[in-house]
């Protein structure tokens, strides 16, 4: 199970042609490979169109997992109506952050947000997606649905997203939240929100149980990162990985611009195919 953007995507947010090929042959050799990601299922899709992928595919940090094809959930988490209030309440009360909404609604997903509340952090997210299908803004006649919100990010400036993130660990019954910073928005750091059961670590652990794998091995570089380490077999950071993550980590290799994930994992299936040649091969699930 590997990361996608700073662990197997390159700067170009693409993934590579010789890391296509390599994790290609790994699925036609009968490995388990997909990803998690904190993109939606189109856009990751998009940057791995080259991947023959068999597996569902983990996206919106946990919350959808989705199969390869034709982006159909196999599993949703919706978030907490209460959550949902205090995070409109919390960023009302500052005037450069606003959420933006991510619903899951008559089969779809949807970007929601207030263009009444312009922030450089709306600014940025929605700038950057000219042209995508699922912005659709709130207005009187069209408002958020609270029972339909899946996902919620805020970009702003860091030290503004420091009171949200205190007031999410408040919560009796907290969501899963990170705040992360993201090369692709500088001055702007990413604060998300998610359902607790909607992260990674969960959304791995049920698919690896769906699919009977018996060993877990993900590759990382990010916060977000951090819980499925914590239920792997063996957690591999990126040689530019935050220093959290490395510390968490059984194996640092390299990174996208040496296509160091696909390598690995192609080594370490032929290995162990080679150690199993008198009996059935091991499961193995690879992030």
């Amino acid at each position: 199970m590997s990361d996608l953007d700073g662990t197997l995507l390159g700067p170009d947010s693409l993934l590579s042609g010789e890391s296509s090929r390599l994790l290609n042959r790994v699925i036609s050799l009968g490995g388990l490979f997909t990803y998690a990601t904190a993109r939606s299922f189109s856009s990751s899709r998009r940057a791995t169109a080259a991947l023959d992928l068999q597996l569902p595919v983990i996206t919106y940090g946990g919350t959808i997992t989705a199969d390869p094809d034709d982006g159909r959930p196999t599993r949703l988490r919706l978030l907490d109506q209460d959550v949902v209030g205090h995070i409109r309440r919390s960023c009302a009360a500052r005037i450069d952050t606003e959420p933006i909404w991510h619903t899951y609604e008559n089969g779809q997903d949807w970007l929601r947000w207030r263009p009444e509340r312009r922030t450089a952090g709306i600014d940025a997210f929605v700038d950057a997606r000219r042209g995508d299908r699922r912005l659709r803004p709130i207005t009187d006649d069209d408002p958020l649905d609270p029972t339909s919100v899946f996902y919620v990010a805020v970009l702003a400036p860091r030290p503004s997203l420091i009171p949200l993130q205190q007031a999410m660990s408040r919560l009796p019954d907290q969501p899963a939240a990170f705040l992360s910073d993201d090369p692709g928005t500088p001055g702007l750091a990413w604060f998300e929100v998610h359902d607790a059961m909607g992260t990674k670590a969960h959304a791995i652990r049920d698919l690896a149980e769906s699919i009977m794998a018996d060993r877990i091995v993900v590759f990382g570089n990010n916060h977000n990162d951090l819980p499925m380490f914590e239920i792997a077999d063996e957690r591999i950071a990126v040689e530019d990985a935050i220093p959290e993550l490395k510390a968490a980590a059984t194996t640092v290799i390299g990174n996208s611009m040496t296509n160091a994930v696909a390598q690995w994992i192609l080594a370490d299936h032929l290995d162990r195919s080679s150690d199993h040649t008198t009996g059935s091969p091991t499961r193995t699930a690879s992030r």
